[in-house]
């Protein structure tokens, strides 16, 4: 009883500090925008082409700061399991939070782009509290950790076979990179290790690696390097370690703590990067972390809306034929990139939300966000340890840039989910966090 009174007052105290973080993280990103964001190529390439006016306008600052209040008070007072509330954080910090600040800072913005965001974070909200009733057996954690294991040896099978006799010792010492890459291309085509190449190195090894940290099982831990290891060989990607690193950082703290780290991580990001361009007219660190991770799909969103607002694509480039033929020679990404950056070359990939207008309009943003938000209430009451975070975490930076039917299926969102299901289900308990 004494425990849970504890633990009540912790995540209350914790969830009170995260409101505090929020608000100034807002505030800074505004300033953000204000000083340096709205003056980088980028921003100018886009207000240049899409007739976009930079101008701040307290009109429109007041209601959506208002808007950005109620939510950060619904993160605090609203009852929520730590999987879902650090989604919830999550969902302000990189959809709800720039299309604010963008809305208030640019003339005439469509109000629609802000509104679907916002419509993001109340469904998810609203969805993940409602009780879905799962009834699934979940195996005990180490039967899980030895079924894992198992599949992932028998899976990778392919790779070696198709991979082996390719494979360049060279590239362990990064060197002999992109000859690699090009051989690979021109000697193996396969879609079976096409498609699972990313499932094996973001979500399953990285799962495993998990349960070897866990029961400090060397054999388990060394099996996930390793296997690391070789698929990176197999393409020489150096993206293949990034599930390792982030399950290595996001590994320790529950849910709650996890979150308020991670907004205070990003302030001091925010704050350093504005401090090297005011002081020193060095715009690189804002324009890889900020711009990039937190205001440039944001943008994107507003172009998405821009060409593609009554010209909607209905699902062609997936499914060509079903509704209409596809119309254009090149894939979404690239028309965006030539229309507004004069570039072919340039892939503006789009997120849940451009994503979705793209495709059927604000019913299209409607149907996303309702099935992205129903993701997420599953996973949530699968009572997942915050130990296997850092596979979610990689999950929803693909959400933010990527069209969901290659989340779920090129990405692996599927997959996570019966993962989730059959390895991971009820393991906050038998975990501790």
């Amino acid at each position: 009883m004494l425990d849970r009174i504890h633990k009540k007052v912790f995540v209350n105290k914790t969830k009170g500090q995260n409101f505090m973080l929020l608000l100034a993280l807002f505030f800074i990103f505004q300033v953000c925008f204000s000083l340096v964001l709205k003056n980088l190529y980028i921003f100018e390439k886009a207000s240049l082409e899409a007739g976009l006016e930079y101008k701040f306008n307290f009109i429109r600052f007041v209601p959506a700061l208002l808007l950005v209040l109620a939510n950060v008070v619904l993160t605090m007072v609203v009852r929520t399991k730590g999987f879902l509330y650090i989604i919830l954080v999550m969902i302000l910090i990189f959809f709800v939070f720039p299309s604010a600040i963008l809305f208030a800072n640019i003339k005439n913005l469509d109000f629609r782009i802000f509104l679907s965001h916002e419509a993001f974070f109340l469904t998810a909200l609203w969805i993940g509290k409602v009780r879905i009733k799962i009834s699934s057996k979940s195996l005990g954690i180490d039967q899980s950790r030895k079924l894992l294991l198992y599949t992932i040896v028998i899976g990778v099978i392919p790779f070696l076979v198709l991979y082996l006799p390719y494979i360049n010792l060279k590239n362990l010492f990064l060197q002999e990179i992109y000859e690699t890459r090009a051989l690979m291309v021109a000697k193996v085509n396969n879609i079976y290790t096409d498609y699972t190449y990313s499932w094996f190195n973001k979500i399953l090894i990285p799962i495993l690696f998990v349960f070897g940290l866990y029961f400090r099982n060397r054999k388990t831990v060394l099996i996930s390097i390793f296997l690391l290891i070789f698929l990176f060989l197999c393409g020489a990607h150096k993206a293949v370690f990034v599930g390792l690193i982030m399950v290595l950082i996001l590994y320790r703290f529950d849910y709650y703590k996890k979150a308020q780290y991670l907004v205070a991580f990003i302030i001091i990001v925010a704050i350093g990067s504005l401090g090297l361009s005011l002081l020193f007219d060095n715009d690189f660190a804002m324009v890889m972390t900020i711009r990039r991770t937190i205001f440039l799909p944001a943008l994107l969103d507003v172009l998405y809306f821009d060409l593609f607002d009554g010209n909607h694509l209905l699902w062609s480039e997936t499914f060509n034929g079903l509704f209409i033929e596809y119309p254009y020679e090149h894939s979404h990404a690239y028309i965006v990139g030539e229309v507004y950056f004069k570039d072919v070359k340039w892939g503006a990939n789009n997120g849940l939300i451009s994503d979705g207008f793209m495709n059927f309009g604000m019913i299209g943003v409607f149907i996303n966000v309702l099935i992205v938000s129903f993701y997420f209430s599953v996973l949530n009451q699968l009572n997942i340890s915050s130990r296997f975070f850092g596979v979610f975490f990689l999950l929803f930076f693909v959400i933010i840039s990527s069209s969901l039917s290659t989340v779920m299926l090129t990405h692996g969102g599927i997959l996570l989910l019966l993962g989730a299901f059959v390895f991971l289900k009820n393991t906050r308990d038998k975990m501790s966090i």
